[in-house]
């Protein structure tokens, strides 16, 4: 081939090469902004793109860890002062070296940042105009003139991009073709005015404000000038002033005579208008003094009492507030009265209250403040007394066991003492109707009951009981025996101690009961007597080893009381001997007990379970 055809096929091969192959660049963006203000702030981004000398996807100790930026402004006269400092994705790192010369009309940043420590996180072309590494916050001054700019301009002779070491090989630059500069503008908006209100009622021979508004904060003081079209019914001053870095500025609008008038305001080409309507002057709406709140100090629980204040001139109506704390933070009501009292109930605690008095004569809405805080402690109601017997009856059971509940009360005090014994049947809450049995013992008396249920007027059944004092009243020490009563044989039996609310399991609580180590010559029936809340059960069993070999839940209503054999209230799990149940209260109250009864003597025993 001619050496002449060779080199013009050459040329052509360069000439119509894909763009693809042409090396791609870096790009450092200096941002084209808006000016709200006096003050501007203008970021600076760094966009990492991919198959340049440096960047995210090239390997270690060529990554962007320098840069040097320099920006020039123009006109400078317009600028009272600039700052550059790190923002975005450097603000963070730590260089090993800063520094940020500047000169009358340009700034500079340069900065280094060791890779190993202080990687600059470049997300690798990311959309342009890529990371903010820095920002430029300028302070214009009275020569930057509306609807100007300042240019912004990236120095191509000192903005570069280099790795942490400076290293020449990599060093993008606008001259190796590696590295691109977008420009940037500080735009400065034309001024534009806005009154507000846009319509406004001026009383006749008073006075109301309207604001003369800038879409941006000025760099020197702007004169607004105004207009009224009927000055005979409103009449505004010639002008107002807007001070420089403010956008707005207030005047008043005096009312002539009834009637509407237009109010303009122009700056420049910019106009706006407001309708005033001179009207009527307003009635005279005169704030009423704080009330003086008297309240008793304290009060009965369930019994009324009167919170009062003495009436307020100029007061048509009272708010009064009512609070469970100091600062009235809570639990507070509100009351709207015409009245100058009110009555409350309630049953314990400490209630504050505070009255306002408000003036709602006619268009008036004027409220006084608040009164002093008045105080009420509401003393609670005394409680009985209380012990449960977790379980009583008089019932035939299993392999001809005939159990029995014996009761003995005795008065240990100098006064005589009196109460009742409920009964709460099985498998039911119980209610204020449930079977009762009143007792009354004199100092040193002991009564007995050989037969708890029978002495109550119930032949059999099985259930809980409640050892109730009346009020002001002791509770009598009782010896309670459950029994199972083999007639000429004799009984076999054990007592049971009667127990306080603050022996039950809690929410939270854990506890366990022990299953018989033999199943054949001993049952167990597992009891639970809730109190008032009810209660929610999660129950494990685990096997001698430790193995859990069931789980169950089980939830019971308040003043709930059942007693089943094992294996009913385990869902059917039948014990093989020796097992854990596990027991996790986890809403409630609960007593809960194991009842182990030998299969061939009927002799009974008992294990409660206690919180571990």
């Amino acid at each position: 081939m001619p050496r002449k055809v060779a080199l013009l096929i050459a040329a052509a091969v360069v000439l119509f090469a894909p763009a693809a192959a042409r090396a791609a660049s870096d790009v450092v963006t200096v941002s084209t902004v808006s000016a709200t203000g006096t003050t501007v702030d203008v970021p600076i981004y760094i966009r990492d793109v991919s198959a340049t000398p440096l960047g995210m996807d090239q390997p270690t100790g060529s990554k962007i860890q320098s840069f040097s930026i320099k920006v020039t402004y123009s006109p400078s006269t317009a600028v009272d002062s600039v700052s550059i400092a790190r923002a975005g994705i450097t603000a963070s790192l730590t260089p090993t070296f800063e520094s940020k010369p500047a000169t009358s009309n340009s700034i500079s940043i340069l900065d280094t940042f060791q890779e190993s420590t202080n990687l600059i996180p470049f997300t690798l072309n990311a959309a342009a105009p890529g990371n903010l590494i820095a920002h430029l916050t300028f302070t214009l001054n009275a020569s930057a003139t509306p609807g100007s700019s300042i240019s912004l301009t990236l120095d191509s002779s000192v903005t570069q991009l280099t790795d942490a070491g400076g290293t020449a090989a990599t060093k993008e630059t606008t001259a190796n073709g590696a590295l691109s500069l977008v420009n940037g503008t500080i735009n400065i908006p034309t001024l534009s005015v806005s009154l507000v209100p846009s319509a406004r009622n001026v009383p006749v021979g008073g006075s109301a404000q309207l604001g003369a508004v800038l879409n941006v904060a000025p760099a020197s003081n702007v004169t607004v000038n105004l207009s009224s079209s009927k000055t005979a019914i409103a009449r505004v001053p010639a002008s107002v002033v807007i001070p420089a870095g403010s956008t707005s500025a207030t005047f008043n609008v005096t009312g002539v005579a009834l009637g509407t008038s237009v109010v303009t305001a122009t700056l420049g080409s910019s106009t706006a208008t407001a309708d005033i309507t001179v009207v009527d002057a307003p009635v005279q709406c005169n704030t009423p003094v704080a009330p003086v709140v008297t309240a008793p100090a304290s009060a009965n629980a369930g019994a009324a009492y009167t919170v009062s204040w003495g009436a307020v001139a100029d007061a048509t109506e009272y708010l009064l507030d009512e609070s469970t704390t100091t600062d009235f933070s809570n639990g507070v009501t509100s009351q709207v009265l015409t009245t100058t009292s009110a009555t409350f109930t309630h049953t314990s605690g400490y209630y504050y209250y505070r009255v306002r008095a408000h003036n709602a004569a006619g268009t008036c809405n004027v409220l006084s403040g608040y009164s002093t805080m008045a105080t009420v402690y509401v003393t609670p109601a005394p409680v009985a007394e209380t012990r449960f017997l977790a379980v009583v009856g008089s019932v035939q059971g299993s392999f001809g066991s005939n159990f029995k509940t014996s009761v003995q009360l005795y008065n240990p005090k100098s006064a005589t003492i009196s109460g009742k014994i409920v009964f709460h049947t099985q498998a039911a809450s119980g209610t204020a109707s449930d079977p009762s049995l009143v007792y009354s013992l004199a100092p040193g008396k002991t009564l007995v009951y050989a037969d708890l249920l029978p002495a109550m007027g119930i032949s059999s059944g099985l259930g809980t009981a409640d050892i109730i004092a009346d009020l002001n009243s002791s509770l009598p020490v009782a010896l309670v025996r459950v029994f199972n009563d083999a007639g000429t044989a004799g009984t076999t039996g054990l007592v049971e101690d009667p127990m306080s609310e603050s022996d039950a399991l809690k929410t939270g609580n854990n506890a366990a009961l022990l299953a018989p180590s033999d199943v054949q010559r001993f049952r167990l029936n597992i009891g639970i007597r809730t109190l008032s809340s009810g209660a929610d059960l999660a129950i494990t069993v685990r096997d001698k080893d430790g193995n859990v070999v069931k789980t169950t839940t089980k939830s019971f209503g308040p003043t709930y009381f059942t007693q089943q054999p094992s294996a009913q209230l385990l869902d059917g799990y039948a014990l093989n001997g020796g097992e854990s149940i596990s027991f996790s209260v986890t809403n409630g109250s609960a007593f809960i007990y194991g009842s182990t009864t030998d299969n061939t003597t009927n002799d009974p025993s008992v294990q409660f379970a206690k919180a571990y």
